[in-house]
């Protein structure tokens, strides 16, 4: 099975999520507890925004790394 990139920069933090296409919806879960954490410099909106890249590049059957835009605050 083919393993899928994501990769994710923001106020100088680099994050690198790695996941099967089997496991989007638990990736999705993942960014949702991230959102959550104090831990993490991933608000809420990120987590939405990553989310909707999954499942636009999963709609796309898009296998190339995923890079989103976020706009820094």
């Amino acid at each position: 099975m083919t393993t899928k990139t994501m990769k994710f920069a923001k106020d100088g933090q680099h994050y690198v999520f790695r996941y099967r296409h089997d496991m989007q919806d638990e990736m999705i879960d993942h960014f949702m507890g991230l959102a959550e954490s104090d831990e993490y410099n991933i608000d809420w909106l990120d987590a939405a925004t990553l989310s909707f890249q999954i499942a636009q590049h999963a709609a796309a059957g898009d296998n190339d790394v995923i890079a989103p835009s976020i706009p820094q605050k």
